[in-house]
């Protein structure tokens, strides 16, 4: 579908969402790495979903969305059209509009005060939901089986022995699988509702108070050694994914840990507390994973050419980028293990 830079949003979506397109110059959202996101004036957020999920997302992201306002943890949900639906298929594409929360995305790794309160926004996320009786309309299953992730990239290294990055990818790809391998799996952990992605550049700050928890798509059932391992790892590189050299903050780490275990009620278990020094290092291996394969399949992640040339030179940075994070989380691991058991205290 071709579509004009200056107003890039088919009749049929203007017509339902009567929201005075005219008079608001779309700006594209950075960071986005999924859905094509524009922001509309400084009330609105209009969004052509990403194939990988099904308009029904937007079923979940209602019901919960006001469960956690209800909460007080401010999120963006859906805005209905004017016939009441959530969302509009106008040739092919899913299209929907939320509402713009105040406030803006951390800049680089964000400030330790935005670190604080971003964990214990999270950590009030879960809470809201940890009782919460819902079926899921749509939830993409697997997002964090790494084990998977591992054979899709076996598989892409398979697949593409003539692409132009097999011979910096298929020893990146060994890298991978040798990490993983010294990573030690935890005790079952509870099944709870997670956000799915939690990385800082999610959450929307004034100063250092958290303003907005935004895309919730990925939201569903998980454990917390992956929602938090996912969170560590964003919140406690000191560089951003595109950058070389990542190293993993204790002192992050330690400020991350304290906000969420501050914000936490009873429901928080011994075990998901113990898996913590080790969480980030497992969901770092797993993105690098994905981002190798990508580098090779490139078909899934977004980029930025001013990054990079291309969508697998992009990914093939953040694949190293991941890895690197992903070391350097194990090497300071009784560090982190030392944080753990004084705030425990």
């Amino acid at each position: 579908m071709s579509l004009d830079a200056r107003q890039p949003f088919p009749a049929e979506v203007r017509e339902s969402w009567p929201i005075g397109w005219e008079a608001l110059a779309p700006e594209p959202a950075p960071g986005g790495l999924i859905n094509a996101t524009w922001l509309l004036g400084p009330d609105w957020v209009v969004q052509r979903l990403h194939p990988i999920f099904a308009p029904e997302v937007c079923l979940d992201a209602a019901v919960l969305g006001l469960r956690l306002m209800d909460a007080g943890v401010p999120v963006p949900v859906p805005v209905p059209a004017v016939d009441g639906a959530l969302w509009k298929v106008v040739d092919g594409g899913v299209w929907r509009v939320l509402p713009r929360l105040p406030g803006r995305n951390a800049e680089g790794a964000g400030t330790l005060g935005q670190v604080r309160a971003a964990a214990g926004a999270l950590a009030r996320f879960h809470g809201a939901l940890a009782d919460a009786d819902h079926t899921f309309a749509f939830s993409r299953l697997g997002i964090h089986d790494t084990p998977a992730h591992l054979d899709r990239l076996a598989v892409a290294v398979g697949l593409h022995l003539g692409h132009r990055l097999f011979e910096r990818v298929a020893p990146l790809a060994e890298a991978i699988l040798v990490a993983w391998s010294g990573w030690e799996q935890p005790e079952p952990l509870p099944r709870r509702i997670g956000h799915g992605d939690p990385k800082l550049a999610n959450f929307l700050f004034e100063g250092d108070a958290v303003t907005g928890v935004i895309d919730l798509d990925t939201m569903g059932f998980t454990t917390l050694d992956a929602e938090l391992g996912d969170a560590l790892r964003s919140w406690c590189s000191t560089r951003g994914e595109s950058a070389p050299d990542p190293r993993f903050s204790v002192e992050r780490f330690e400020v991350a840990v304290t906000g969420y275990l501050t914000a936490t009620g009873g429901w928080l278990t011994d075990a998901e507390v113990d898996v913590l020094p080790r969480a980030a290092e497992r969901i770092a291996i797993e993105l690098a994973s994905r981002f190798a394969a990508d580098a090779l399949n490139e078909s899934y992640f977004g980029w930025d050419p001013a990054v990079a040339p291309t969508r697998g030179e992009h990914n093939l940075i953040r694949a190293e980028n991941q890895l690197a994070l992903a070391r350097d989380a194990r090497r300071v691991r009784p560090a982190l293990e030392a944080v753990v058991a004084r705030l425990r205290r």
